[in-house]
């Protein structure tokens, strides 16, 4: 089961946080990039609105699409 939480163990201990990161980073951009027709739509059904009410659905719409954040694996390798 420990093994299965660290998903890095070929590099360096040092790097693992890193790495960890940057992975979190490329999966947001992901997201990001899949949800951009939906904000394409919603500029287009909704001109009336302004840029500022839709970046606040923009953002609430990423933020329901991530998976919730799993802190357990930080928490248990900090402790070492």
């Amino acid at each position: 089961m420990k093994g299965a939480m660290n998903r890095y163990y070929n590099l360096p201990s040092d790097q693992r946080p890193v790495q960890r990161l940057a992975a979190l980073f490329n999966s947001d951009e992901q997201i990001w990039r899949s949800l951009a027709g939906k904000r394409r739509r919603r500029r287009a059904l909704f001109p009336w609105l302004s840029r500022k009410r839709l970046t606040q659905l923009h953002l609430l719409e990423f933020a329901k699409a991530r998976p919730p954040q799993d802190c357990v694996a930080l928490r248990e390798e900090s402790e070492k």
